[in-house]
């Protein structure tokens, strides 16, 4: 469990990171992306070819990770995206989205 918890803190770091021109913080503060249900960010509004590039790198980055994860403690992917959707969420700072269980984006 202890592994568990260091992957997820190397994960936070890892989509912490800017990756490209507008990196994922900015995009979260202005609503453009959010947290899926899923483990994933989404786009929330208003797509463009750079946001769907930094949703792609990022999503690719983190189901890299959630792999390496569930293959290292012998659970299957699903759950570890799970459980890292529900620790995401939590983290979000005030007038960031996240995606419910309805699968509509609420603003925390």
């Amino acid at each position: 469990m202890k592994t568990l918890m260091k992957a997820f803190l190397a994960l936070s770091l890892l989509i912490a990171l800017p990756a490209m021109a507008i990196s994922l913080n900015e995009a979260k503060s202005k609503g453009l992306v959010g947290e899926a249900n899923s483990g994933y960010i989404a786009i929330v509004d208003a797509s463009s070819p750079e946001l769907e590039k930094l949703v792609k790198d990022v999503n690719a980055k983190r189901k890299a990770a959630y792999a390496r994860i569930a293959e290292r403690n012998k659970i299957d992917i699903a759950q570890v995206a799970t459980r890292a959707a529900e620790k995401l969420e939590a983290r979000l700072s005030p007038g960031e989205y996240y995606q419910d269980n309805l699968g509509r984006w609420v603003r925390k």
